[in-house]
């Protein structure tokens, strides 16, 4: 089996919410990488259930409303609504530190209100 590769250039998207997850420097399997750039919620629970054994934390790019600049926050939990009237499509939220949860696809933010009930899938404070 090769190595795994590094990309010497990656783009996103801000259709949905780009997850880093940078793993602890103590690991013992150096040939493993530093982290995961993972594109929405879903790949981030695949990714997550297959980290054994790896401590790590995860981050996303928040971009400013005014500037071509983003900050790195970090991510304390994954969230899913409870129930979704007249869609079939699963929503999903997350929450930053010492933040309220916020809705992981723009569109979601534009017709779904903030009272949405959620539950907690994934708690990252202690990963």
């Amino acid at each position: 089996m090769q190595p795994l590769l590094p990309w010497r250039c990656v783009g996103w998207s801000d259709l949905t919410v780009n997850f880093f997850v940078v793993a602890s420097s103590g690991r013992g399997n150096f040939a493993s990488p530093d982290g995961w750039i993972v594109d929405g919620p879903e790949a981030l629970i695949e990714l997550v259930s297959n980290l054994d054994d790896v401590s790590f934390s995860v981050h996303l790019l928040a971009r400013s409303a005014t500037a071509a600049s983003v900050t790195l926050c970090g991510v304390s939990a994954l969230w899913k609504e409870v129930e979704v009237k007249d869609s079939e499509v699963v929503g999903y939220w997350y929450s930053t530190t010492g933040g309220q949860p916020r809705p992981c696809s723009p569109i979601a933010s534009a017709t779904r209100p903030e009272t949405t009930r959620l539950t907690k899938l994934l708690n990252f404070e202690d990963s």
